[in-house]
């Protein structure tokens, strides 16, 4: 299997995980079995999802040059992720506290913001835009703008992937235009309808096909959870349903989708046949608990594949 060169400029964070006997309602109380820390971060999970499947990967991002971004920096090496771009600064390493009900899988994420790449820090665009697929995954407003904006001036070639998590999270005036300039994006469907200010599956279809000439984008995946994807392209559309595995922990599924996504886009595939690959990962990478702990190697994603022809 050729080898992919993919870019990813975005987060790199530090979890502590508290392992609940449920997510407690506002007022009320939850008991804790076990507080564990795992790498992770949005991009930093997508990373490693595309070093285990085989893929060349490397990372632009920012970290503390405290002692939780020094143990950060040695696991990326450690996973294989290229972290020749990676820098460290004076600053607190990005940091989440994910609140884990034990029984279902469900989490809910605090983030307490810290080190992170912003409009102004050194990026080597000649280098990054000569991968096969740039993932820009970044929090940072003013940086992702520049960056997908670049393309169109200076290698309209570069194919472009953004989960948009963050742009919708945000609340940016002008989201939409922004999604609209990568080549791919994904999201989960509660995203898009927000994005979109859509009503239903069939109103976000329209819309996104209506939206979709004269503009960059070629796909828009949409998550749908244990139910599968949806993917969009500017004449058809598609459902992939999803596969069942033992969930333990469904934090960084969609980053894990998103690497499953950026494989099958390296390699041309096409989008039923992408989105496919991609719900294996996803799924896969929800057996056991933190973001990284369970992301699949190439073999398994292989063997989940086969076993439902």
């Amino acid at each position: 299997m050729t080898v992919a060169r993919i870019a990813l400029i975005g987060l790199v964070d530090h979890d502590q995980i508290l392992h609940l006997d449920r997510l407690p309602e506002p007022g009320s109380s939850a008991v804790i079995s076990r507080i564990s820390t795992a790498p992770g971060g949005t991009t930093a999970n997508t990373a490693v999802a595309l070093a285990r499947l085989g893929d060349h990967a490397t990372l632009r991002a920012v970290i503390g040059d405290d002692p939780e971004g020094t143990t950060l920096l040695r696991e990326l090496q450690h996973e294989g992720v290229d972290c020749s771009m990676l820098t460290q600064i004076e600053e607190p390493t990005d940091r989440s506290v994910i609140l884990v009900d034990t029984a279902t899988g469900e989490r809910t994420i605090l983030w307490q913001k810290g080190a992170m790449i912003r409009m102004g820090d050194r990026i080597d665009i000649a280098e990054v835009f000569a991968h096969d697929v740039v993932v820009l995954d970044m929090a940072d407003e003013p940086l992702r703008r520049f960056l997908t904006d670049l393309p169109a001036h200076t290698r309209p070639d570069v194919r472009l992937l953004g989960p948009i998590t963050y742009i919708v999270d945000n609340g940016e005036p002008d989201a939409v235009a922004i999604a609209f300039r990568f080549d791919t994006i994904t999201g989960t469907i509660a995203q898009y309808l927000a994005l979109l200010d859509a009503h239903s599956e069939a109103d976000l279809i329209q819309q996104i096909q209506h939206r979709m000439p004269g503009n960059n984008l070629r796909a828009a995946i949409v998550t749908l959870g244990a139910g599968g994807c949806l993917w969009i392209d500017r004449d058809s559309h598609g459902y992939e349903s999803g596969f069942s595995v033992e969930t333990r922990d469904t934090i960084g599924a969609g980053d894990a989708f998103a690497a499953g996504v950026a494989y099958g886009m390296a390699r041309h595939w096409p989008w039923a046949q992408t989105c496919r690959f991609a719900n294996a990962v996803g799924a896969l990478s929800t057996r056991d608990v933190g973001a990284q702990a369970a992301l699949p190697s190439l073999a398994e994603v292989d063997v989940l594949l086969q076993s439902r022809p």
